[in-house]
């Protein structure tokens, strides 16, 4: 038994290392989690399968179509027996069934024109979808890349809550020995207090900012949710290009541009829909159906006036057959001008339709140009937020060493630590500002948002 009990014990520290210690969420887990359950997602794919199915509805629309009816009529008193055509008192029983089928030869190539107009009312759909998943993405990582910051500037409002205490510590016991005065010291214990209400801050902004990043993910709880840091999270200072470079390569493969093109193609077929009920319809109709009843004359009869023989329902059946074919034409020559207020509508819904692409096309071109100003300021801030660092890590030390010998104050050391904790902050805002403004122009020249 101790044996078993000292393997499964050697067992369990071997496979712990391969263990995770908890479920990490890197920023393409994040993203392909939200791509596979958002709702938002979801309703919009169910707008495109619904537009799949009027696409393949209207190409159906170039058959013909084939319709059964059936009439059976059970009736009783006096009526005319349609025969004879005599007016009897009795009960009866009458009916028929027949088919007939349409097929519409040309209607202004109406049908045509819907077909197109459905396709690109799908392939619209289907690019709102694909939109829809950009800007979940774009979210995703703006909120993921907050989450960075949040964790970051915990860090270091930590490390300045330690040296704090540190210094909390040395002066109790030189007030202790009488080097200093009890002044100093209370102005260093309220700077720790100041601190550490830094420290509970940085804290709360980063548990907002992980439920922010769960509620967009519809996860039920925050429980012991996680993120992935990245390893090589790190500025990296090449030239930007300019913002054509951008644009051209955003205006052919952005979803959102190519929906506004798939829009005006719609409306153009919206027109000539409208313009084809000008033109004559021809469609070809075919119907076939026989009759019954039960009051019916038998033909072989030798006296009609006074029957003797039955007329079986087969034969009925098949003595009242008919059997018809026609060419119908229909010929628009006035509809209270009904034909040109629908296509005046339609010009006007293709014109608007071309506005709303030449808007989005501007709106694009917006959005890079100020991204592209964004980074190139970021990155600027970076550089000076680098060396107000080093500056200020160079006079926080000689202010240490210098409160560490006495000959400064509490209230001036506490100036220069306060002065490295802002410049280390503006640092770590100018680097994520940079690295999310980057990963957006590289969205827009097709690169796949990825840390």
């Amino acid at each position: 038994m101790k044996r078993k009990t000292l393997i499964a014990h050697l067992f369990f520290l071997l496979i712990m290392p391969l263990c995770p210690a908890q479920n990490e969420w890197s920023l393409e887990d994040c993203i392909n989690y939200a791509l596979d359950n958002n709702i938002q997602i979801k309703r919009q794919e169910l707008a495109a399968d619904l537009s799949e199915y009027e696409y393949m509805q209207s190409k159906l629309e170039m058959l013909p179509n084939l319709n059964a009816g059936l009439i059976h009529t059970f009736s009783s008193g006096r009526a005319l027996n349609t025969e004879t055509y005599e007016w009897q008192n009795r009960d009866n029983q009458d009916g028929s069934f027949g088919v007939a089928s349409n097929l519409t030869l040309f209607n202004g190539l109406k049908n045509y024109n819907n077909i197109q107009k459905r396709k690109y009312d799908l392939l619209n759909n289907l690019a709102m979808v694909e939109k829809l998943k950009n800007d979940i993405t774009i979210i995703l990582a703006s909120s993921y890349l907050q989450i960075l910051f949040d964790e970051e500037l915990l860090d270091v409002a930590k490390s300045q809550l330690e040296v704090t205490e540190l210094q909390v510590e040395r002066m109790k016991k030189m007030v202790e020995v009488g080097n200093s005065a009890k002044g100093e010291l209370l102005d260093m214990v309220a700077q720790k207090a100041i601190e550490n209400l830094k420290v509970i801050n940085a804290e709360n902004q980063l548990e907002i900012s992980i439920l922010n990043l769960t509620q967009l993910l519809d996860l039920d709880s925050v429980g012991d949710f996680k993120i992935l840091k990245p390893q090589n999270l790190e500025i990296v200072d090449i030239p930007l290009p300019e913002v054509d470079s951008f644009y051209n390569t955003a205006i052919s493969n952005l979803p959102q541009i190519k929906g506004a093109r798939y829009n005006v193609s719609s409306a153009e077929k919206s027109l000539a829909i409208a313009k084809g009920d000008r033109y004559p319809n021809l469609f070809l109709r075919s119907e076939y159906y026989t009759r019954y009843n039960k009051a019916s004359i038998n033909p072989l009869d030798a006296d009609p006036t006074h029957p003797t023989m039955d007329y079986p329902y087969p034969d009925q059946i098949n003595d009242n057959q008919y059997r018809s074919a026609s060419l119908n034409l229909y010929v628009p020559i006035f509809n209270k001008k009904e034909i040109s207020t629908k296509i005046n509508h339609a010009k006007i819904a293709l014109n608007d339709s071309k506005y709303k692409l030449e808007q989005a096309q501007q709106v694009l071109y917006k959005e890079i140009q100020l991204a592209r100003a964004d980074a190139k300021a970021a990155l600027e801030k970076y550089h000076s937020a680098t060396d107000a660092v080093k500056s200020s890590e160079e006079a926080f030390n000689y202010a240490e060493h210098k409160f560490n010998i006495g000959v400064v104050t509490s209230i001036e050391f506490n100036e220069a630590k306060n002065n490295l904790t802002r410049a280390r902050s503006e640092l770590l805002k100018a680097k994520y500002e940079y690295i999310f403004k980057t990963k957006i122009l590289d969205f827009y020249r097709g690169v796949p948002i990825t840390l």
